[in-house]
This record gives C-alpha cells, structure tokens and sequence, in this order.
C-alpha cells in the first residue's frame, strides 16, 4: 500500500528544483522545433503538402495487334486439311497434313448481275454445277451482296463503254453560264479522267486519248488519220472554181 518512492527523492527539494528550472528551456525548444517540424498545419489541423509529388507509373502502351484470318478452309464446304503420318521405309511415321486444294475464284451470281469473288476447294468447284451458288451459299451462311464482286449489269456495263475514262464530277455552281463569254475564254480547265492504271489525272481537254487509251490504239488511230487522203482546196478565180 506504499507509493513507491522516484529516483529524485533523494536528491532534496532544491536538486530538484535544480533539475526543473535548466531542463525546462531545452524542452520547450525540442517542443518547438518538433512542431516546426512537423507536417501538421497549426492554423487549420490538417496535414500540409509537404510530401513529394506521386507520379503515376508509366505504362508501355500494348502493341497493336493485327489479327488475319490465314486458316486454309472451303468458304461453301467448310473443307480443312487432313491429319495423315509419312510412313518411311523402316516403318517410322511422322505427322504431316494434307491441305485442301484451294483457289481463288470469280463465280457469276445470276440474282446479283455480278461476278463475286470466293476461296474455295476444286471439289467445291464440281458441286456449284450441280447446287447452284444460292444454294450452297445460304447452307454456309454467307451473305452474297456482302463479298467482292466485279459489276456485270448491262446497263452499268453500257454506261461505262459510254463514258470510258471519265470521272463522274459534281455540277459547279460557280462555272461560268453565259455562251458568248464561254466562246471567247482562252481558259481551259483540267478535266480528271481515269487512267490506264486507275487513278484520277487531271489533263486538259482533248488529250484525254492520250491516258485512257493503250499505246496499240493510239498507234493505229494516228496511222488511220495519217491514211485519210486530204481533199482537194478549191480556189476561186474570176468567178469559176478550179481545184489547187
């Protein structure tokens, strides 16, 4: 029941004292310097920023993927390669697949007017003449407007023959309207035209043979003006006419 006794007691009231009075001015000033010191703020009691700036780590972007199809089927059949074994002469077999024969086709599609275009197998090619396209075609799901075709409508092939190297241009509004000044400009604007190649030229007008025929053709229709015999100038003299 006795309190027990500090490690000062001994030491008297005035050591004591002693002690108090010339450790006291250090304390408040290890206090002070720790309040100094620390990241909590005196005015509102939140912590201050004074930590270093988080940067987010950096993340290598994913590389970019490009998935292709490359798998060797029948697009109508279905047809895969086989798995066979190459047999040698001691009896040891390995594996090796026999691939489907495939090729790239242009088929007509009567409905559509068009020649679409298909990578099937040789047998794929014997079973069209008995099925048919649209047959075989809805059995393997494949929606015909959708694949690559070559147009073959007659009247889009007419259209074509008629306009033969010319680029389809929308109407100007800004073009020029009135006869006698379009008779008296010396200005002549490019026309684009589709070369041999398929790409849009702009050229000037009246050389458009020159980019959209075959040099064969050229040759031949220079040869065939060179051929035309010239018609004789008729020269009036004294009011009769005799040919020069």
């Amino acid at each position: 029941g006795h309190a027990r006794p500090r490690a000062h007691d001994h030491l008297g009231p005035h050591a004591a004292q002693f002690i108090v009075t010339a450790l006291l001015p250090r304390t408040v000033a290890i206090v002070k310097m720790a309040s100094l010191c620390s990241t909590r703020s005196v005015f509102a009691g939140k912590a201050m920023a004074f930590q270093p700036a988080r940067v987010a780590p950096r993340v290598a972007p994913a590389p970019r993927v490009v998935t292709v199809q490359a798998s060797k089927v029948c697009e109508l059949t279905g047809k895969r390669r086989n798995k066979a074994n190459s047999v040698c002469f001691s009896n040891k077999k390995s594996r090796k697949f026999q691939e489907p024969n495939l090729q790239r086709q242009k088929i007509y599609w009567d409905y559509g007017q068009r020649w679409v275009s298909l990578r099937i197998c040789t047998k794929a090619i014997k079973t069209l003449e008995k099925k048919g396209l649209d047959k075989m075609a809805q059995e393997a799901g494949i929606d015909l407007w959708k694949l690559p075709f070559e147009d073959a409508r007659p009247a889009r092939l007419a259209y074509l023959e008629e306009n033969k190297g010319k680029v389809p241009v929308a109407a100007n509004p800004r073009a020029m309207k009135n006869p006698e000044k379009l008779a008296g400009s010396k200005k002549k604007p490019r026309v684009p035209v589709y070369s041999l190649t398929g790409r849009i030229v702009y050229v000037r007008p009246g050389s458009e043979a020159m980019y959209t025929q075959e040099p064969e053709e050229l040759a031949a229709s220079a040869k065939a003006a060179a051929a035309e015999p010239e018609e004789p100038e008729l020269k009036v003299v004294g009011g009769a006419k005799e040919d020069k």
